[in-house]
């Protein structure tokens, strides 16, 4: 008697079977969503790092370009350096805003909170110095006058170095008023941390004398 050589699978096998490809499916595209979510976020990274950098670079560059002589405003009073660690206004030689392309400029960063106060932004405000008038108030601006730089950052924070030309004589303040201090920092430091989780960035604009 010849016996049935081709036999096929039972329904039972098929199930199995079935089953084993679906879990290897839902494995690999779990991968594949976990990797892209990955690359995804590397490119934010990336991108959120580049825009951080450009901006620093523009905001050192002004700071490093504050005028050390003497501007008096429309209605003759003096423009002098002030700030703290959550805001600064100086002059400038250089503009940043794009309406401002020639001659110095009043600017004032201003650090403010964002959701709820557990996070920060950084804005600024730019008038060019032929432009100001009796009028205007820097200490009163409106918040649409400003735009933004850093948006939901986890800190911001500004200090000014004052003391001799060496380490050990010289020392960083959370504060700077002309009128106490007397003249203008060594060099302003801007500290940006992103996230607690991440190393916070320091960028350090030198202030050098100007010439005779």
């Amino acid at each position: 008697m010849l016996r049935d050589t081709n036999k096929g699978f039972t329904l039972l096998e098929l199930l199995i079977s079935l089953t084993i490809l679906g879990v290897i499916v839902v494995i690999i595209f779990g991968a594949f969503r976990i990797g892209v979510r990955a690359w995804e976020k590397g490119e934010k990274d990336v991108e959120s790092r580049q825009r951080q950098r450009i901006v620093l670079d523009l905001i050192k560059h002004q700071l490093a370009s504050i005028c050390l002589r003497e501007v008096k405003d429309a209605s003759q009073q003096p423009l002098l350096l002030k700030g703290d660690n959550k805001s600064i206004e100086f002059v400038s030689h250089i503009p940043m805003a794009p309406g401002n392309k020639f001659g110095m400029v009043y600017v004032k960063y201003l650090v403010k909170p964002e959701d709820g106060g557990e996070r920060e932004r950084l804005t600024f405000w730019e008038k060019n110095i032929v432009l100001l008038n009796k009028e205007t108030d820097m200490s009163h601006l409106h918040e649409d006058d400003f735009f933004e730089l850093f948006p939901g950052v986890q800190s911001i924070a500004f200090e000014y170095l004052k003391g001799g030309t060496d380490e050990e004589t010289s020392q960083w303040q959370e504060t700077w008023d002309q009128a106490i201090d007397e003249g203008f920092p060594r060099a302003i430091r801007v500290i940006l941390m992103e996230d607690v989780e991440k190393a916070p960035i320091y960028v350090i604009a030198r202030i050098k004398p100007e010439a005779d």
